[in-house]
This record gives C-alpha cells, sequence and structure tokens, in this order.
C-alpha cells in the first residue's frame, strides 16, 4: 500500500499505516466546531491534465509533464507482466494520479489523512486510485508505480474470485502479505532488506510469522513479507503464489488457503523460512563484525543518524562534539552531545514537527553539516517552503534563514570549506534533482547540474573547486545504482570517479581521499578512494555502515551503523591496513540511459482534467434509541478522483403513522470544496423529529435551511473555522410551554489550534486549544437570540518517554433570550459523575491527569490463538468543575485511577476507578467509567 524511496536506508522509522476519514458537517450546534487536528494546506494550485493510456488514466498537471509521459510508460510496462502473474486482467482503466515532488504529494486529497515523510506513495482501496510522487530517482519510481499496481491487481483479483464463487464476504489477506508480495513483485531483494533482514537473524530477533502483528505497518514488515514471499517461490515453486490467488477461494481463513497451496500450515512455512535464513546468514558472522562490538557508540537515543564531528570551543576550552538528528519522544530533533561514550550534556538545538519553523527536518531524505566554528546548517520545511537554516553554536540560536524560491525541495546542505557558500541538492517543480550553490552573503543560488538525474549528496572537495556527489547518471543508474562524480564550479564539466553497479553514496572529502559507503561488499560498508584513485575497505559489518564523517584530526570516522533494528551513530579508528578491492573497468563518463516515455500518440491525446464524481461511500444505516426506538436511512458520499469536491447526502424518515411520511424526511446535502488553501462548502437541510432535554423536556422540532462553512489554515499547526446556518425552525413544545417560530441566522467563528504528539493512547506532549464563539440572531424578532463561547484549553508536559503530566481548562457560557445548554458530565469529561449529570449554560472545569506506562506487552493464549496487547497505560486523575446556569453552583470533583488499553489507530478503551468529592466528603464507593475512543 505504502512504499517510500530506497536512497535513504533510515526511511522505515515511520510506520505506514493509512487511512481515510469521513467527517459529518451537518449539525447546528456548537459542538460541531469541538475538534483539534492538524491541517492538511493547500498551499498550491494545479492545471490537471488527463492522458488515457491502453490501461491507466494518467493524472498529471502542466509542470510535471514529462514525469507524467515516463510514468505512464512505466505503468505500462509493468501491467502485462502482473496480469500474467496474477492471471487476471483489470477490467476498468487505473487512474494514476502523479506529482512531480513530495511537497505536492503531502497536499493530496485523494486522502484526508496527513502523509508522513516516509510515505512515498499509496494505493487508495475503496475507488483503487494509486497516487505516485517522483523523489527524483527513475529506478524508485518505477519501483513505486509497480508496487501500487500489484495491490490494485490484488484487489481486483480477489473481488473476481468472491464474484465468480458467488460469495458476499472473501476473505482479506494480512497486511504483512499484502505489501510483502507487493515488495517481492516489484523489485529484486536489494542490500537494504538484507541488511535489515540479517540484523534480525544474527541478533535473534527474528520474528515468526505468527509474531508480523508486533511490526504491523512498519517498514520492517515490508521486508519480512517480502522474504516471506521469496522464501514460499524458491522453496515450494514460481507458481505457488499465482495457485494462491487462483484458488483463493477454498480457504475460509488466509492460513487454510495458504495450508492448501502449499502444504504446510503457516507455523511449518515459518518453520522452514526461519530455517532457511539462518543458514544464509549465520556464516557470515565467521568474517564480519557488528558496530557495537567493533566501533564505540556515540548515541543512545531511539534512532540517531546523519552524525557530524567537530571541535569547538563552548567558552570552556575546544573539545570534540557531536552533532546528530535522532527519532526520540516522538519527534526529529538536531542535537549536540560531547564526543563520548555516554549521553551526559546533550543539548536540543532545534526540536522538529511541533513549530510552523520546523514542520519537517527531513531526517529520512536529508542531510545537515557543522563546522568547527560551531555552524550548523540544515534544511526545514516551513508553511510550505523549504528553508537553509544556520545555527551558531556560539549564540545557541538560528542566525541565518535563505528560503530557496524557485525550487520546491532542498536537501543535505554542506558547508564550502571557507564558509561562504553552501552546496545542496534541490528539487524543481519539475520533478527534476539537481546539485545548487548558494551564496550566503547575497542569498543568491546557481545550478550546477540539469538534467533528469538524480544528484545527490553534494560535498566541496577541499579547495572549494569542485563538487563530489552521488548519482545515477552512470550507465547502471537506470536499474538503481548510483555512482560517484565530480564537477567543476568553473566550467561545470562531469566527471565520473567510481563505476559498477553499486549504491555509491555520501561521499566525504579528506587529505586521505573521499570516503564513502557503498555495497560494494554485499552489505553497506565504509570505503577509500584515495587519491591515486585505488579503494579500499574501511569497515566489515555485517548489518551497515553509513554517512561516514572524518573527525578533524583525521584519527577516526564517524558514521551511521545499523544493528538491533535501528540506527545509532559511532566512531572507528581508521583501519591500518585496509583491504584492497577490485575496481570495475572505467566506462564512458557521459550517461548512457534516458528513462522511456509513453507514445506520442498518448501524449498528443492529453485532455483539461474535468470534475468526475464517484460514489465513496452509498450504504443503508441504523440505529437504535432507548427512548425514540430504531431508526433508520441512508447516506451517501460522493468526491472527484483528485478528492477535491465532495458531496455528502443524508437521507431518513422520522414518520410514526403514514400521514406523517412525507412531511417526516430528513435530508441533508453538503457540498466541499477543498481544492485551494481556504477550503469552503454550502449545503441545505431539512430535519424534523422529536427531542428531549431537561428544559424542554419532549418537543418536536422542524427546521430547513441552507449551512456555509469556510475554514483558513493558517499552518499546519492552526485554522480559523467560520459556520454560518440560515434556517426556518418551528419548535413545537409541550406541557403548556409557548411554541416558538422564526428564521433564525446562527455563526460560529473558531481558532484551532494543535502541536501534540501522541502516543499509543494519546497526546503526550504539545498543546492543543480550541477557542470559539457564537450568535444567533431572530429575523422573525428582529434581535439577537443567544451568545455562546467556549474555550478548551490543553497542555501536555511529557515526563518521560512514555509518561506525562495532562492539563486540561474547559469553560462554555451562554446567554440571551433562549440560551444554549449543554449536557456535561462523565465518563468523557468529569468521571465518577453520570454522562448526563448537568445540563447547564455555564460550565467550568479542570482535569489533570499522570500518565504513565503500565505494560508494554501483554499476551493472553487461548486454545484457538493469542490475543495480544500493546501500549497498556495507567493514569492518577483529578477532575474538578462547576455548573449552573444564573447563580454560581457549588465547586465538585472527582479523583482516582485508571488504565488504557491502545487497540491501534489511536483508539483505545479507557477504564477508570473514580471518587466524587465536593471537599469535605467523599463517595463512600468507587464508580466505574468506561470510555471507547481516545484520551483527552
Amino acid at each position: 500500500m505504502i512504499r517510500v524511496g530506497s536512497q535513504t536506508i533510515v526511511r522505515y522509522l515511520i510506520g505506514a499505516a493509512l487511512g481515510i476519514a469521513l467527517f459529518a458537517i451537518l449539525t447546528p450546534d456548537i459542538q460541531a466546531q469541538y475538534y483539534f487536528g492538524k491541517n492538511k494546506v493547500q498551499y498550491d494550485s494545479f492545471d490537471w491534465q488527463v492522458m488515457t493510456t491502453e490501461h491507466f488514466k494518467i493524472y498529471f498537471y502542466t509542470d510535471e509533464e514529462e514525469i507524467a509521459h515516463i510514468g505512464a510508460q512505466i505503468a505500462e510496462e509493468a501491467y502485462d507482466p502482473l496480469a500474467a502473474k496474477f492471471n487476471h486482467e483489470v477490467k476498468r482503466k487505473i487512474p494514476l494520479i502523479l506529482y512531480s515532488a513530495p511537497k505536492y504529494f503531502a497536499q493530496t486529497n485523494v486522502t484526508a489523512g496527513m502523509l508522513p515523510e516516509s510515505v512515498g506513495g499509496f494505493t487508495e482501496f475503496l475507488k483503487g486510485r494509486v497516487v505516485v510522487p517522483y523523489h527524483g530517482s527513475y529506478f524508485d519510481f518505477k519501483h513505486v508505480i509497480t508496487h501500487e499496481l500489484v495491490h490494485v491487481f490484488t484487489l481486483s483479483k480477489l473481488a473476481e474470485q468472491a464474484s465468480r464463487r458467488g460469495i458476499p464476504r472473501q476473505v482479506y489477506p494480512p497486511l504483512w502479505f499484502i505489501e510483502g508480495i507487493a515488495e517481492y513483485w516489484s523489485e529484486d531483494w536489494d542490500t537494504e532488506a538484507d541488511m535489515m533482514i540479517k540484523d534480525m537473524v544474527l541478533n535473534g530477533q527474528l520474528l515468526s510469522i505468527p509474531e508480523f502483528w508486533r511490526v504491523h505497518g512498519s517498514y520492517f514488515m515490508y521486508k519480512l513479507g517480502q522474504s516471506v514471499c521469496q522464501f514460499i517461490n524458491d522453496e515450494y515453486g514460481p507458481d505457488k503464489l499465482t495457485y494462491m490467488f487462483e484458488n483463493w477461494t477454498r480457504g475460509r481463513t488466509f492460513e487454510k488457503i495458504v495450508e492448501h497451496a502449499l502444504g504446510d500450515d503457516l507455523a511449518e512455512l515459518s518453520r522452514k523460512w526461519e530455517y532457511s535464513l539462518q543458514k544464509r546468514y549465520f556464516p557470515e558472522m565467521d568474517s564480519l563484525g557488528f558496530p557495537d562490538m567493533e566501533s564505540e557508540r556515540l548515541t543512545y537515543d531511539r534512532y540517531c543518524v546523519k552524525g557530524v564531528p567537530i571541535n569547538w570551543d563552548d567558552g570552556k576550552g575546544t573539545d570534540e562534539w557531536l552533532v546528530y538528528m535522532a527519532f526520540r519522544r516522538g519527534y526529529t530533533g538536531l542535537y549536540l552531545k560531547p564526543r563520548a561514550k555516554n549521553d551526559k550534556g546533550r543539548k536540543t538545538l532545534v526540536k522538529g514537527e511541533t513549530s510552523v519553523k520546523f514542520e519537517s527536518l527531513y531526517m529520512l531524505r536529508s542531510g545537515i553539516d557543522a563546522t568547527d566554528s560551531g555552524l550548523v546548517v540544515f534544511s526545514s520545511k516551513s508553511k510550505g517552503k523549504d528553508i537553509v537554516y544556520i545555527y551558531d553554536l556560539n549564540e545557541m540560536k538560528i542566525t541565518g534563514e535563505h528560503v530557496i524560491d524557485g525550487l520546491v525541495a532542498v536537501r543535505s546542505p554542506r558547508f564550502s570549506p571557507d564558509q561562504t557558500q553552501i552546496a545542496f541538492t534541490g528539487i524543481k517543480v519539475s520533478g527534476h534533482s539537481d546539485i545548487y550553490l548558494l551564496n550566503l552573503s547575497t542569498g543568491m543560488y546557481q545550478s550546477v547540474t540539469d538534467d533528469i538525474y538524480n544528484d545527490l549528496d553534494p560535498t566541496f572537495t577541499l579547495d572549494g573547486g569542485r563538487l563530489l556527489f552521488a548519482s545515477d547518471r552512470s550507465a547502471e543508474g537506470k536499474r538503481g545504482a548510483s555512482n560517484l562524480f565530480e564537477v567543476d564550479l568553473q566550467d561545470h564539466a562531469i566527471r565520473q570517479l567510481t563505476w559498477g553497479d553499486y549504491q555509491d553514496q555520501t561521499p566525504d572529502a579528506t587529505e586521505n581521499g573521499i570516503y564513502f559507503s557503498s555495497n560494494r561488499a554485499d552489505s553497506y560498508n565504509l570505503f577509500l578512494l584515495d587519491n591515486d584513485g585505488r579503494i579500499t575497505r574501511q569497515s566489515t559489518y555485517a548489518t551497515g555502515a553509513l554517512d561516514p564523517r572524518l573527525s578533524s584530526d583525521g584519527a577516526t570516522l564517524t558514521y551511521s551503523g545499523y544493528q538491533n533494528m535501528k540506527f545509532q551513530v559511532y566512531q572507528m579508528d581508521l583501519t591500518p591496513e585496509p583491504e584492497p578491492m577490485q575496481i570495475a573497468d572505467a566506462q564512458a563518463a557521459e550517461a548512457s540511459w534516458e528513462p522511456s516515455k509513453i507514445d506520442v500518440e498518448y501524449r498528443n491525446a492529453s485532455v483539461k482534467y474535468d470534475v468526475d464524481y464517484s460514489l465513496d461511500i452509498a450504504q443503508s444505516m441504523i440505529a437504535y434509541d432507548p427512548i425514540y426506538g430504531s431508526v433508520g436511512g441512508i447516506q451517501v458520499a460522493l468526491s472527484d478522483v483528485l478528492g477535491d469536491h465532495s458531496y455528502y447526502i443524508l437521507l431518513t424518515n422520522t414518520a410514526d403513522t403514514k400521514d406523517e411520511f412525507l412531511s417526516s424526511f430528513n435530508v441533508g446535502v453538503t457540498y466541499i470544496n477543498r481544492k485551494k488553501r481556504i477550503n469552503w462548502g454550502i449545503g441545505a437541510f431539512h430535519l424534523y423529529d422529536e427531542y428531549f432535554n431537561d428544559a424542554d423536556q419532549y418537543y418536536y422540532q422542524r427546521q430547513a435551511g441552507a449551512i456555509g462553512l469556510v475554514s483558513y489554515p493558517v499552518s499546519k499547526f492552526s485554522r480559523f473555522d467560520v459556520t454560518t446556518f440560515v434556517r426556518h425552525e418551528h419548535k413545537d413544545r409541550r406541557y403548556g410551554l409557548q411554541d416558538r417560530k422564526g428564521f433564525v441566522a446562527t455563526s460560529h467563528l473558531s481558532w484551532v489550534y494543535d502541536n501534540s504528539i501522541w502516543d499509543i493512547s494519546g497526546p503526550i506532549e504539545g498543546r492543543r486549544y480550541n477557542l470559539s464563539v457564537g450568535f444567533t440572531h431572530s429575523f422573525t424578532e428582529g434581535r439577537g437570540f443567544n451568545r455562546v463561547a467556549f474555550a478548551d484549553i490543553r497542555h501536555y508536559f511529557r515526563l518521560g518517554s512514555a509518561s506525562a503530566f495532562a492539563n486540561r481548562l474547559y469553560g462554555f457560557t451562554s446567554s440571551g433570550v433562549e440560551p444554549q445548554r449543554v449536557y456535561f458530565g462523565g465518563s468523557w469529561s468529569f468521571r465518577g459523575y453520570d454522562r448526563r449529570a448537568f445540563y447547564n449554560r455555564n460550565i467550568i472545569f479542570a482535569s489533570n491527569e499522570l500518565r504513565f506506562p503500565l505494560i508494554d506487552a501483554l499476551l493472553i493464549g487461548f486454545p484457538i490463538g493469542g490475543l495480544g496487547f500493546q501500549g497498556i497505560r495507567g493514569a492518577l486523575f483529578f477532575d474538578v468543575g462547576s455548573a449552573w446556569d444564573d447563580e454560581y453552583g457549588e465547586l465538585l470533583g472527582s479523583y482516582g485511577a485508571g488504565f488504557r488499553v491502545g487497540l491501534g489507530y489511536l483508539v483505545v478503551l479507557r477504564f477508570d476507578f473514580a471518587k466524587r468529592t465536593d471537599f469535605e466528603t467523599s463517595s463512600p464507593g468507587w464508580d466505574f467509567d468506561f470510555f471507547f475512543g481516545w484520551n483527552f
């Protein structure tokens, strides 16, 4: 489902789960504004075109026309081999939506969810849309498109099997198999996959197939699944995977399908697969080692990479320091620490993903640089633009910011020897990835390379006259290889330095020559291209070593080492007698390949995109209320291919008799436009039903009118929402109360801020604010009807990696002719009290909760299998609040303890045991609160 680029190894850090959200907007209550959440901002507008080929509809914008033609050719070339593997033809033209850069891809409306940096593409299962960005690498582009097409064929094949057999509900394969076979049928087994699986085997961390749930949704799951699929092909026969799909309906579970196809159940398959990996990898320990055993480990956080050693004077004397990037406590950061064997003295320089200034530090795709004088350079996303930042360690703050207008991405900046220029990889609107130079004094930049090839990791030679970089412009580049090149800064002449079908990357120029990382010896290790053109091997690790940087004294190499399923920064002494490597024959330095493009007949047939709606969901719905009984209806959602335009339709009937049938239809139609930065919507509704509240008791109410919605995202973290309802309503009250008819308008304005970081059970760090005001005006009476204001302020203070102190302050007030009242109580808010304990127009409430880890993993065994839970958290809480109408009420409280069980996708079961108190006495017993949802 999700695929990430292969140039950077740490891409697996972030899980790969995506979802599609559908939200309801049609309600006249202010509680419609009661939500938080980060924003997907449409910073850019696109002129979309559609190119129809034999099997695809290619959606692209004019700036990326060349990439679209390449993508169309890749898709068509991948179709026939996949059709043969599946023995199946997809009966419709497959929608393939292309973006020229990750920045644009992150703004897509095909999925409502936020796309993390690691997502390199996805297949939307509901409509079978394939959405892929271009990351600069033709090879990766081909792999991602093919990977996603495997998903399309998988879904289509299973649907066909179910239809042919007349089966209403098909067995769905586990995610590890879905992603594993997509990896296996889209690329060969590569060094990166080998590194991960080998590490698991040699360090005793290999999971059996029934245990794959432990890494569900992560990149480990992709590669474990790929390994199993390869083993099935090699051990049981190349036809067995196809046979499984051909006979999918013969099993009522995935386990039975596997057993029918292979003759072995999952347990036996796993046993044989594990044994084959042990036989393959164990012999390597005779000649190879581990970073932890043969180098000095410098970092101890969750994941640490891109270490840069410097000799810097912090005011107490010059000492050895390390600048590096790390993913810890839920966010990426830039850190400084003494280059010692422990983490004492670590300082946080920049905290990413929590502010507008540093929305993303690109840990997975970008490097950093630092100098002995105390300057650090890095790039970050900020409000839709990439900015080059200069951080001065002497002042401990950002001292320089350079906005690179005209480029959509900036990666891996490096200082020139005299610190007057910066070299970096830049990505243009067209998707091309080239090398650029930035003049720090003028802020002007210029391109050094300009072509289709993927140029990465630029660094200056010691004299500052040339740039070294890695590129796929070599003869083997079309197959995914990258070699080292240098370009003269005077005449821009390019010269190839290394050759062969390898992954040569991250060069570092030194007096000894060029240190770089490569898979020339199967695993990723460190190598030196000396000044005489010879290549020697500097490290012999079984798992992996990347990003070499020579220390200022020339005695040690700092590198990112992979072991125990994570990266850390290590330091190793230079090898006294390094192993010489055989060098491939030098070939022509000029690139000998060009990406293939679709035939001209298709290119000339592109037309402007016209909005084309199709169903997202159309289903009946039924609900039961203990007072009103059962109710039913239908709901329909439609959207266009790009997800920019949506319609939501609701239809129910609340008639008690046939005479009321026509007048008791409840209808709501809402149109939402997300095409540009300002999201807006309009709608119309008619609502009629019987209602109840403590003030009016039972009453009938009929409302008919229109709704207008506007949402303006200031940034990823904050937005303004405006909602206006204009309606005619008739409130038919009983018990001698006067009926009310009128034409009224209600408007709400909200400011929402959310930079919270979540763990498995809820927010654990950051802030969430919702400040809203509302006003209702009666046109019939010519006066204001009511006013509403509320504030919900939440702060989360992290105390440890999985513990925090959470605070919530909530206030609500309403006034006017007919003020609005709201229900308030447990278990969501005021624990220990009934859910509708309070029904008032004024509320003030505060909640304090200490959250801490209780059980990391719990596995309950049953005769038919096991049930596992991860991340069980404990809590101690104290709630206090008051609710009143005209006169202030008494202050009440509750206190207690509870625990939360994470169910995945940020859904938890929350159990609380509370005692009520009036601050003089406490309730005699414990009240039990149960809540299914999430933590506040």
